[in-house]
């Protein structure tokens, strides 16, 4: 992915735009006529920005002074400004896209019937047995499962669906104290 959007107007291989004919049109006319400058100048200040940089300024003559292109400039600022702008809300957006996610999976999602995500806690007593092997979790090393079930960690993979049915991650299992 690119980091910077492209536009028409960078693409220096494409073939002219109807703004580049027009502007060329314009500045270099064929040899009867002369050069129209309020209507290209004007075309500049509209359109300047959809033009490639490069060979609009490869168009407009030397003799022409900077403070008649300053509407073009301008134009090519806010153009460069919106697209660095663009990508910092996209940017921002995705970044409070990963906090919200990052805090329904540690918190949970605050679903009635739910767990609360990895930072729950649940209470195993003495009495309380795999639902796998149904055999007391002891001191064992033990896997809370989505649905708060309990099993021995060696067990996950003897449940009806295995691992992959209750989409295991990393941090899910604990030492009991």
């Amino acid at each position: 992915m690119q980091s910077r959007r492209m536009s028409a107007a960078d693409d220096e291989g494409a073939s002219p735009s109807i703004y580049h004919t027009l502007l060329s049109l314009y500045l270099t006319p064929p040899p009867p006529h002369t050069a129209n400058w309020p209507p290209a100048l004007e075309l500049l200040s509209k359109h300047g920005s959809r033009l490639p940089a490069a060979s609009t300024l490869n168009i407009i003559p030397t003799t022409l002074p900077v403070a008649e292109l300053e509407s073009y400039f301008q134009g090519r600022i806010r153009a460069a400004n919106s697209i660095v702008n663009e990508a910092r809300i996209v940017s921002g957006l995705r970044k409070s896209e990963v906090v919200a996610a990052q805090a329904a999976l540690l918190l949970g999602d605050g679903a009635a019937g739910k767990g609360g995500g990895r930072n729950r806690r649940v209470v195993v007593s003495d009495e309380r047995v795999c639902g796998v092997c149904h055999k007391r979790l002891g001191g064992s090393v033990i896997a809370v499962l989505p649905d708060n079930e309990i099993v021995h960690y060696g067990c996950l993979n003897r449940r009806p669906g295995g691992v992959e049915g209750i989409g295991m991650r990393a941090g899910s299992w604990s030492r009991r104290n």
